[in-house]
């Protein structure tokens, strides 16, 4: 049912590359995506909605770049900050996951590295009915506001190019590493390509090891097509654990004009199908 309500979403809007333009900079850029999950196999209703604000140390130019990835391949220095929730909601209970991020990326200028720093919180609030049958009794129990910084470091060796790791506070780096690497290679014309691909691994919590993978064709500066997979081996103490577990989405993302976008993504999981609505504005 979602992935038909994906592509009649698509083919309605056509994805047409208005050629409206307003500007060829920005500055700022607010954006927000809003997701429909369906557990599997439970009658549980669930969601996730979050927005992002970020703000560039110099106006970004698009005129040379596909506009979905003009910051990254200016390697455009920025401030920003988000918020996203979670929720899930059956018979009897309702559980929420609050998350809040402030950081900073930054290129060194006139030379290959990147640093990036900054602070993420979270908390969580859950409540069910100690007697499901007629909803008496109701259970509270949850956790404040937690706390973590995290640093990031980098080189970006060739244009469009950049590989990064992420530090976590009180986390030693022979318990729990990661690499991350994101590539954006011009085509012919306005197309172009991008790779992205990542690796953690973690000794004291689960997913023990998490791959991920995903590439994006440009068939101009505007409108791009893409897909990708997660896959989690859980090989650490819980519930799942000596199992595997692979998520797949596929992607489509268009300006409309320089400065305003949107995005469509479908994920079909091992434990829960999504699709998510996103937008972004620049100014």
């Amino acid at each position: 049912m979602k992935m038909k309500l994906l592509t009649a979403i698509i083919a309605a809007t056509g994805f047409a590359a208005a050629p409206f333009a307003f500007s060829s900079t920005y500055q700022g850029e607010v954006t927000a995506a809003y997701s429909d999950v369906n557990p599997d196999a439970t009658s549980t209703d669930a969601y996730e909605a979050g927005i992002q604000g970020k703000y560039y140390f110099s106006p970004v130019d698009t005129s040379q770049h596909p506009l979905a990835e003009a910051a990254f391949l200016e390697k455009a220095s920025n401030i920003y900050v988000s918020a996203a929730t979670k929720e899930w909601k059956g018979d009897g209970f309702r559980s929420d996951i609050y998350a809040r991020e402030i950081g900073i990326d930054f290129y060194i200028p006139d030379s290959i590295f990147y640093l990036g720093a900054g602070v993420r919180e979270n908390k969580n609030q859950t409540k069910f009915a100690a007697d499901p049958d007629n909803g008496s009794g109701e259970v509270r129990f949850g956790m404040p506001w937690q706390s973590q910084w995290f640093v990031k470091a980098g080189v970006s060796p060739v244009d469009g190019l950049l590989v990064w790791s992420e530090f976590v506070e009180d986390v030693d780096v022979s318990e729990q590493w990661n690499i991350n690497g994101k590539y954006v290679i011009a085509l012919a014309g306005e197309k172009a390509l991008n790779f992205e691909a990542s690796y953690e691994n973690s000794d004291d919590f689960f997913p023990a090891e998490t791959w991920s993978a995903a590439a994006d064709f440009y068939f101009d500066r505007h409108l791009s097509v893409g897909t990708g997979f997660t896959h989690e081996t859980f090989e650490n103490d819980g519930l799942i654990q000596g199992k595997d577990a692979t998520d797949y989405f596929i992607r489509a993302r268009n300006y409309f004009t320089d400065n305003i976008g949107v995005e469509l993504e479908y994920t079909s999981g091992e434990f829960e199908d999504a699709l998510t609505l996103g937008a972004s504005i620049r100014f």
